[in-house]
């Protein structure tokens, strides 16, 4: 049970270093805002900052593990 919920733990771990470390937002002129655990939460998130008008459209970077929100303002 420990050895699952370490390796979970480690993949979670690297699939959010992978979004971190992903050039594709910010080569197409996005600004990083943060990091979700799901790709819902990122969904809503970028919802909010367009509602508020402090983004012009958003993008998220999905993986099964965290999701990577950036928005073009």
């Amino acid at each position: 049970m420990r050895k699952t919920i370490s390796t979970l733990s480690l993949t979670g771990l690297v699939a959010a270093a992978a979004l971190l470390l992903a050039p594709s937002a910010q080569a197409a002129g996005l600004v990083y805002v943060g990091m979700y655990p799901t790709a819902a939460a990122c969904d809503a998130a970028g919802k909010d900052y367009v509602a508020r008008g402090l983004a012009v459209s958003y993008f998220c970077d999905d993986t099964p593990y965290a999701s990577r929100l950036s928005i073009w303002d």
